[in-house]
């Protein structure tokens, strides 16, 4: 009893530095190499993996995960054989489940595999989509606590989905579509929600990219269903229909939790509130999408996602996680705060110190705060300038005509050997004397 009182309190020790350094790194204005902080993660990750998978895992990843992993094994798609609610998504991960069984170790370690290796590419992906501020957000996301909480301690796939898809958006950046789509493809067959990312990203006044970019995203998907219906006796068609009912348990977030709280009707996965938050997100996401509509495309999927979480009424804790490395990246305000309020909400989930019936009532009305944050996360990515428009000229004011005329005078044109620190010329200096 006592070594797991000393373990729990270690656990939220971690937690709380893990919080305090995740500030205080935002800021530093550090300049700590990528890698240092890809190296850091990795080691905050597997030592909060080592010390919490063996008392903490949840039963979705420490038994469903397992059981796809051994239908695969068996020949079996578990889309098709598994009762439902335990797996509603195609094949890829069952596969990687699949080979994590494979390496022997513990399955509650094993598991966690892949989603510690994605949040460590998450890492990098971060500090390249956070442009000249990128080593600062890197080592903020690497030392996150939601990270440490539904990667290593849940060990769910969300981080494997995000950095599928965040990868396809760093391709789309770089004039790929077709290739970033082929990515966006992946993490839908990952998990189904980076669909929204997907749709979030097309560019519609651009038809012929945006052809190319759902032709690519198509390709994964359908090697899936393929290969199951090769290899593990799929019905493709019963298989997409199983994946499409798929809805999220209804009774620990915002509106709908209130509403169960309040002593109504609607808890649990075939909750009637289910329909009725589709017309609130389907709207939202319409709404944010045509506001961000100038805006690049990572940050109309961090809207896209945003607008989905707020509305939803089926929630779960890892869904907080959908949001995190955009936010980081993107947000100059918001992203302290958010982080901070995700992570305790997702402590207060997975370590219960209250008692699970008693932590309910907390985490239903707890649940606002992130919300909240998240509607303030939309509204800072509305408000800032869209980069296309940001990255134009700007006309200098008459003063400061005058002023660079006088100062040309003073400037002689580089001499081809004074170099910059970077190797490259630089573009003015001072004439001697």
């Amino acid at each position: 009893m006592g070594h797991e009182r000393g373990l729990t309190t270690a656990i939220w020790l971690v937690l709380a530095s893990c919080a305090v350094a995740t500030v205080a790194a935002g800021y530093s204005r550090n300049r700590v190499p990528v890698a240092v902080s890809v190296a850091l993660a990795a080691v905050l990750r597997g030592t909060f993996a080592l010390m919490t998978s063996t008392r903490f895992t949840p039963r979705d990843v420490a038994v469903y995960f397992k059981a796809t992993a051994e239908a695969v094994l068996h020949g079996r798609d578990p889309v098709m054989t598994l009762p439902g609610r335990e797996w509603n998504f195609l094949e890829l991960m069952p596969y990687v489940h699949a080979l994590e069984l494979k390496t022997g170790l513990p399955w509650v370690i094993a598991v966690k595999i892949a989603p510690i290796a994605a949040d460590l590419v998450l890492v990098w992906l971060v500090s390249r989509l956070a442009g000249a501020d990128g080593r600062t957000r890197a080592l903020q996301y690497a030392v996150n606590p939601l990270s440490l909480l539904v990667v290593s301690l849940h060990g769910q796939v969300e981080s494997v989905a995000l950095a599928l898809a965040l990868g396809g958006i760093l391709l789309l950046r770089r004039e790929r579509p077709a290739l970033a789509g082929i990515l966006l493809g992946a993490a839908v067959a990952a998990k189904t929600w980076p669909v929204v990312i997907l749709i979030a990203v097309l560019p519609l006044r651009q038809p012929r990219r945006a052809a190319r970019i759902i032709a690519g995203s198509a390709i994964v998907p359908a090697l899936c269903l393929s290969s199951g219906a090769l290899f593990l006796g799929t019905s493709v068609p019963r298989a997409v229909s199983q994946i499409m009912s798929y809805s999220g348990y209804v009774g620990d977030w915002t509106w709908s939790g209130t509403w169960v709280m309040l002593g109504h009707r609607g808890a649990g996965y075939n909750s009637p509130l289910s329909a009725l938050a589709s017309l609130f997100i389907v709207p939202s996401v319409a709404a944010t999408l045509w506001l961000l509509r100038r805006h690049p495309p990572e940050a109309r999927a961090l809207g896209g996602l945003a607008a989905v979480l707020v509305c939803t009424a089926g929630f779960g804790v890892q869904y907080l996680f959908w949001v995190l490395p955009l936010a980081i990246a993107l947000s100059a305000r918001w992203r302290n705060q958010y982080v901070i309020a995700a992570s305790a909400w997702a402590a207060l989930f997975y370590l219960t110190p209250l008692g699970t019936a008693a932590s309910r009532g907390y985490l239903i009305g707890l649940s606002w705060l992130p919300a909240a944050l998240l509607v303030a996360l939309i509204a800072e990515q509305v408000r800032s300038r869209p980069a296309e428009l940001a990255s134009g000229p700007v006309l200098p004011a008459a003063d400061d005509l005058v002023a660079s005329s006088l100062r040309r005078a003073e400037l002689v044109p580089t001499p081809a050997a004074e170099m910059s620190r970077t190797g490259r010329p630089d573009k003015d200096v001072r004439a001697a004397g």
